[in-house]
């Protein structure tokens, strides 16, 4: 989905040989989904996949609240108090390193569990390794998502994020936030327009508003009130339905 074997690199690098690439890709489709599922819940998760681009190599949150909580963030919530996120995406990486490191320490045998060990190291002890300190990193990522989410249940549904241009209209001139009247129940989606001899040609997104569904009918205001573009998708993440699992960092360190 989002974590490749390729991200282990630099400071989450992991021995990817032929060897090992196949055991890690398993750590990564189990603990990737199941860390988004205590992250958002299962229904919020559920919306959160839905929500996914079609891009098979690079799948993207399109609605504006799960944009944000993907991305990287920060934010103050209180006074005093800044809760930090270094993105989706990086989160899993630690959680995925913590999972797949912790495991490996051990090894199978024919004769049983062993631990590794060579001529020429010594196998780093709890204190040393650096497992715990990217699950801890990870969960500050984890608990700042968490907390701007409950902190914003009641963060707006349904702005606009598709549309089409389906009538140019007439009279208008080239302008920027550009109101518009709905169909629907939606409410303040605005527009960046420009015109060709009055008939709006290009629109770009400047205010995706709230409350829209998929099949509302917006019109431009301007001109000769004429122009219309049709929603064809809108923002979901509705954090009401947050759902999520308290986890803790690792005191033990």
């Amino acid at each position: 989905m989002f974590v490749k074997i390729s991200d282990f690199v630099g400071k989450y690098e992991l021995h990817t040989g032929m060897y090992d690439q196949a055991k890690l890709q398993e750590y990564i489709d189990i603990y990737e989904k199941r860390y988004l599922i205590e992250l958002f819940g299962a229904e919020l998760y559920n919306d959160f996949i839905a929500d996914l681009s079609p891009s098979i190599s690079n799948p993207l949150p399109q609605s504006p609240n799960f944009i944000f909580v993907f991305n990287p963030f920060y934010e103050n919530v209180m006074l005093h108090t800044i809760i930090q996120s270094e993105g989706i995406k990086r989160m899993l990486k630690g959680f995925i390193y913590f999972e797949y490191l912790k495991d490996t320490t051990n090894q199978m045998t024919p004769n049983g569990v062993v631990i590794p060990s060579n001529e020429n190291s010594t196998t780093a002890s709890t204190l040393y390794t650096m497992m715990y300190a990217r699950y801890n990193e990870a969960m500050r990522s984890f608990r700042a998502i968490q907390t701007h989410i409950t902190l914003n249940l009641n963060a707006p549904i349904g702005q606009v994020v598709k549309y089409t241009l389906t009538n140019g209209g007439s009279g208008y001139t080239t302008q920027s936030d550009v109101s518009t009247t709905s169909t629907g129940n939606g409410v303040g989606a605005t527009f960046d327009i420009v015109e060709t001899g009055g008939v709006v040609v290009q629109i770009a997104l400047a205010d995706g508003g709230s409350n829209y569904s998929v099949g509302d009918v917006l019109t431009l205001q301007g001109g000769n009130n004429d122009a219309t573009i049709d929603v064809t998708y809108v923002g979901s993440g509705n954090f009401r339905k947050f759902n999520g699992i308290c986890k803790q960092f690792a005191y033990w360190i």
